[in-house]
């Protein structure tokens, strides 16, 4: 297999496996502030480091863009070894990666007379929804030199895949302002799992669940409606819950809906914003 040629970054905000089979991207981290220190995703703090953090009593938690620097950073280096690049970030409604992503790109053309092809894509998603897309565009970097066939593989991809999951609290969330206090308070004091699906950077309810298994067969249901007699590669998701993430695979196994599938802890960067116990699966039909 000849040595690929477009080469692919993308933020720590994507649910990506450890051990990528294929074309590995490069990851520019977020960073995510802990009662006002910031750590680099991944780099500074894990994801139990995270949790722990978190239940012994953190007053504040929030995430921040990479800056300009690190995309640039990551652009120079990929430079080095590729002729074309794609950069691809999560969705603008969930941060403003892709603003710093767009500042670095233009500076790295404006100081370089001989520039190679860079581009810019929104996922249009996050965690394991942007870790499908990135994994796509990998697999279709060792298949193809060209930038535009890469490109438009990522496109299908983003165009195609959904993301379902929930909650094994509101708290998070609310303190992250994303949901009403009364939302929160309300779903607490009765226990319930809010079931939420994210397509192309909106954000849908389906429902609140008296328990874990209620929301987990409610996912495995709403996935096999939407493909019905299609097979699916998943990105199973979890925070600091495995065992759940194993019970939907062999789940989705059981029903013959997946065709390729892996279990990622989410980051630190889409962790601390959900908290521990979030379960959920992202997937797509098979591309042709």
């Amino acid at each position: 297999m000849s040595t690929p040629k477009v080469g692919i970054i993308v933020d720590s905000a994507a649910s990506i496996p450890s051990d990528v089979p294929f074309l590995k991207p490069a990851v520019v981290p977020l960073s995510i502030i802990i009662d006002e220190t910031a750590y680099l995703d991944q780099v500074d703090i894990s994801t139990s480091d995270l949790y722990k953090k978190l239940k012994s009593g953190a007053n504040s938690f929030s995430t921040s863009a990479p800056s300009p620097d690190q995309f640039y950073k990551a652009i120079v280096d990929a430079a080095g070894k590729f002729e074309s690049i794609l950069c691809i970030t999560v969705s603008p409604k969930f941060s403003g990666t892709i603003n710093s992503a767009k500042v670095a790109i233009d500076t790295f053309l404006e100081e370089h007379t001989n520039p190679l092809d860079i581009r810019l894509f929104d996922s249009g998603s996050a965690a394991g929804g942007e870790g499908l897309i990135v994994m796509e565009a990998c697999k279709a970097a060792m298949q193809s030199d060209s930038l535009d066939e890469v490109e438009r593989t990522a496109k299908a991809a983003a165009g195609q895949v959904r993301l379902l999951a929930y909650v094994d609290t509101l708290y998070y969330l609310w303190k992250g302002g994303r949901v009403p206090g009364i939302a929160y308070l309300g779903a607490n004091m009765l226990g319930l799992k809010p079931l939420f699906e994210m397509r192309q950077g909106e954000i849908i309810r389906h429902g609140i669940h008296r328990s874990e298994l209620d929301a987990i067969d409610s996912m495995i249901d709403l996935i096999s409606d939407h493909v019905a007699e299609n097979k699916i590669k998943a990105c199973i998701m979890h925070a600091n819950a495995l065992d759940q993430a194993n019970q939907i695979a062999e789940s989705l196994k059981a029903r013959s809906l997946v065709v390729d599938e892996y279990i990622s802890e989410l980051t630190p960067a889409m962790g601390v914003h959900t908290g521990p116990g979030t379960v959920g699966v992202a997937f797509m039909p098979e591309l042709g």
